[in-house]
């Protein structure tokens, strides 16, 4: 049994809810609830933040990333160290290695999960430590990840309005159904990588509300910023 189904089964016995009850919130079997928590699949990102909001705890809790269960405990503490949107000079640079862990800096810049205009302000506001393992076990490297708020509401429930990402900037390769900061003309999205019917890549919202979030065609010059890679629901 992995961390994640150790974590879901504590928390899914702490709520009283059994696996077939879990598994109806968030749209599974119970046999697929029953192979996650034994450590024999996993959940896509989309239920497991589900799965985290039935159970009233975090993402980072459920992945090892905090003992605390409350959900975005641990941000609230890290993010002590921001300075009201002034630069840190400590010689760190946006990422940094130290003793007891491994720091991602926290940018001011604004990704967009709609479709206009965002802020652009690459000055480093924070840094939030990340478990050494936990990032290697994910095939992370601190200096190649950012911390950015999002704005924007067509990837709900997957990502709030102002829920902050662990952008992975070294990940730029497009893969069907990954999420990713993508650069167009018009602004920084992020959508889900996806294809309709006919095989076209296209920019693809989770939000159920179509009318208001389409899906829309993958633009010819899009670029890929970073892949999403994590996500906290309370953040700046």
């Amino acid at each position: 049994m992995n961390i994640i189904g150790q974590r879901l089964r504590a928390a899914r016995v702490l709520r009283g809810f059994n696996q077939a009850q879990l598994a109806a919130k968030i749209a599974l079997t119970r046999e697929a609830i029953s192979m996650v928590e034994h450590g024999k699949s996993r959940l896509r990102v989309d239920r497991l933040a589900t799965a985290a909001r039935m159970l009233d705890v975090s993402t980072d809790y459920l992945e090892g990333l905090t003992e605390d269960p409350t959900p975005a405990a641990q941000l609230t503490r890290a993010l002590a160290v921001v300075t009201g949107g002034a630069p840190l000079d400590d010689g760190l640079g946006p990422a940094a290695t130290r003793a007891d862990g491994d720091y991602v800096g926290v940018y001011t810049l604004a990704a967009s999960t709609g479709g206009g205009a965002v802020a652009y302000d690459k000055r480093v506001t924070g840094r939030i430590k990340f478990r050494r393992a936990w990032l290697a076990r994910h095939g992370l490297v601190a200096h190649h990840c950012r911390v950015v708020k999002v704005v924007g509401e067509s990837m709900e429930p997957t990502l709030f309005d102002g829920c902050s990402i662990l952008v992975n900037h070294a990940s730029r390769r497009r893969r069907l159904g990954h999420i990713y900061v993508v650069r167009t003309v018009e602004a920084l999205v992020v959508q889900r990588a996806g294809r309709d019917p006919s095989g076209v890549w296209q920019l693809v919202s989770d939000n159920p509300d179509k009318l208001t979030w389409p899906n829309r065609p993958w633009p010819r010059d899009a670029r890929i910023v970073g892949e999403v890679r994590w996500t906290a629901r309370a953040f700046v």
